[in-house]
């Protein structure tokens, strides 16, 4: 929007803006010194410098001070032209931007509210949906809704054509394993695959450590079973080896006896031992002498060292030089063997698999034995007495066969004649049984009528029945009441008698009564008794009496109601006569209290 607010001067500064207009840059103002203050040329200091130059005085340096003065002033006044120069064309920029944004404004509104409707049409002229939708729409707008209507169609365009190229190559992967599938069972018998060759090795390495596996099994459970029965004889290596151990310990102390009592003969062996070897050597030397002068007389004597005589060791011919095993030893070694024969069939006999239960076993199995021994003998005479009873039996079964007595003969013929007397009874039962099922609907029929008859006679020979209504309580049981809306209910019928005994009995006694009653009225009374029944029963039926052609006694009969109601209204109802009995109980305690 343009700015409305009044230009200023191009003079004008305000003066909050001194800090903005300064220059950080530029020197700051030199100030004179005054002479008396000065380090160096000060009078009071000036003497202790002791320096004279004839080219700086005084005047020198007011002159100096001057000049720069001056330059400062000429600096102040070209550093006001520049910022005048500077504002005016601040001023020019910003009278630009202001008339650019007016322009733009004024084309933004008439885009934005101009009449595109000829330039969308022809933009949109193959779609006549989107036409209607942006004819009074700007172009820019039009182009960013379209863009955000298919960004989602064209995301969708994108992702199906990833899925497309992504698919087409697994199509071609699968084509070619397809193919080399197909190269494979086309010459599957002219060569064989490195993978086959590598299956079969690795086939066969299987099967061998299936092998290894098989026959390391068995030998850990033999391992196991040994275990498990070393485990289980471990008892029996205590005294083993406690023997064996006191065997060498009695070695021993016999090799040392005998050493102690071989060390004479020894040493004295090995004195002549050493004079044999010594008288040997002498005849040797002796014989090579002779020899030596016997060869000196048939040929010259040769020059050289005497040969080397090689002595034999006499190997001895007792076998069992190197055994340890004494005498003593071998006799423990016979009582061990038989002791463990023994304990073998002790372990047979008990059924023991531990040494230590083979006592236990025994002293009971001792009882056992004799109770065994009992059992069986009983067992025995048992059977030898069951022997005699099944001969005895036999004889007697024999005797009874051949030699029948006087009363076995009775007894027989009374078997015959029951059963002969049952096979009767059961014979009529059958036919009674069938005698009801053939004839079971009729008499239903029978009883059927029976029924009826006994309905229709019911009030013959006795009073009439009178029901009477049972009340909840007994408020209702007084007179005067309205009942209207208690349902009333219908007696129930009178249950039929089942026992057609009964039934014929009752029925006869009904009818000899009935029949004798009507033999006393006489003809001429029956006939008269026609005519009476009928006009008693026109009296006695039931009609409404205040229902008449006659219209003026009709409306006496209006009135005859009205009365009657009005008499029923003064008859209290039973909520009125709970309230009455409540207001008596209450002034009954009022007059108690007083």
């Amino acid at each position: 929007m343009p700015c409305f607010k009044q230009e200023k001067s191009i003079d004008f500064r305000s003066r909050r803006d001194k800090s903005n207009t300064r220059d950080l840059m530029a020197p700051k103002a030199v100030r004179p010194r005054a002479i008396k203050h000065h380090g160096l040329f000060g009078m009071a200091i000036a003497s202790q410098h002791l320096i004279v130059d004839e080219k700086w005085t005084p005047a020198s340096l007011t002159e100096q001070f001057t000049k720069f003065t001056e330059l400062l002033t000429c600096r102040v006044i070209y550093k006001r032209h520049e910022t005048k120069a500077h504002r005016r064309r601040l001023c020019a920029e910003s009278q630009r931007y202001k008339s650019l944004c007016a322009d733009g404004r004024i084309k933004l509104q008439k885009i934005s509210q101009g009449n595109n409707t000829h330039k969308i049409r022809n933009f949109l002229i193959r779609h006549k949906d989107m036409q209607r939708l942006y004819q009074k729409m700007p172009i820019h707008q039009v182009v960013d809704n379209i863009n955000q209507r298919t960004f989602t169609m064209r995301k969708e365009r994108d992702r199906l054509q990833c899925r497309l190229e992504q698919v087409k190559a697994e199509y071609k992967k699968l084509l070619l394993d397809y193919s080399d599938v197909e190269c494979r069972i086309k010459y599957e018998n002219e060569f064989v695959l490195d993978e086959q060759l590598k299956s079969r090795v690795l086939l066969k390495k299987i099967e061998n450590s299936n092998v290894r596996l098989k026959a390391i099994k068995t030998i850990n459970n033999t391992y196991k079973k040994m275990l498990q029965v070393l485990m289980q004889d471990e008892i029996f290596y205590e005294p083993i080896l406690r023997s064996l151990d006191g065997d060498m310990e009695d070695q021993s102390n016999f090799i040392k006896h005998i050493l102690y009592l071989g060390m004479p003969a020894i040493s004295k062996f090995r004195k002549l031992n050493s004079e044999f070897r010594q008288m040997d050597e002498r005849s040797r030397e002796n014989l090579r002498a002779k020899l030596a002068i016997l060869a000196s007389l048939k040929k010259p004597v040769a020059i050289g060292p005497p040969p080397e005589v090689q002595i034999k060791q006499i190997a001895t011919a007792d076998p069992k030089r190197y055994v340890r095993e004494t005498e003593s030893m071998l006799i423990l070694k016979t009582e061990l063997r038989s002791i463990e024969k023994t304990i073998q069939r002790l372990r047979l006999k008990t059924l023991c698999s531990q040494a230590k239960e083979i006592y236990p076993r025994i002293k009971n199995q001792v009882e056992n034995n004799e109770h065994l021994h009992y059992q069986i003998e009983k067992d025995r005479q048992n059977r030898t007495m069951l022997i005699n009873k099944m001969k005895y039996a036999s004889v007697m079964k024999g005797v009874l066969l051949n030699n029948l007595s006087e009363e076995e003969i009775n007894r027989l013929e009374r078997i015959k004649d029951l059963k002969r007397i049952l096979k009767g009874d059961e014979e009529f039962e059958q036919e009674t049984v069938e005698h009801i099922k053939n004839r079971g609907d009729a008499f239903v029929l029978i009883r059927i009528r029976l029924w009826n008859l006994i309905e229709i006679l019911r009030h013959i020979d006795r009073d009439p029945k009178m029901f009477r209504s049972q009340y909840p309580n007994s408020y209702l049981k007084l007179p005067l009441l309205k009942f209207d809306l208690h349902n009333v209910y219908a007696a129930p019928p009178e249950l039929y008698e089942e026992d057609t005994e009964k039934i014929m009995n009752l029925l006869k006694r009904k009818v000899y009564k009935l029949m004798k009653s009507y033999k006393a009225i006489k003809r001429s009374d029956k006939d008269n008794s026609r005519e009476k029944y009928h006009i008693e029963f026109l009296n006695t039926i039931n009609y409404n009496p205040y229902i008449d052609e006659d219209e003026g006694h009709g409306a006496i009969v209006g009135e005859d109601l009205l009365q009657a109601q009005k008499t029923l209204a003064n008859i209290p109802d039973r909520k009125q006569i709970k309230a009455q009995s409540s207001r008596l109980v209450e002034d009954h305690a009022k007059l108690d209290e007083r």
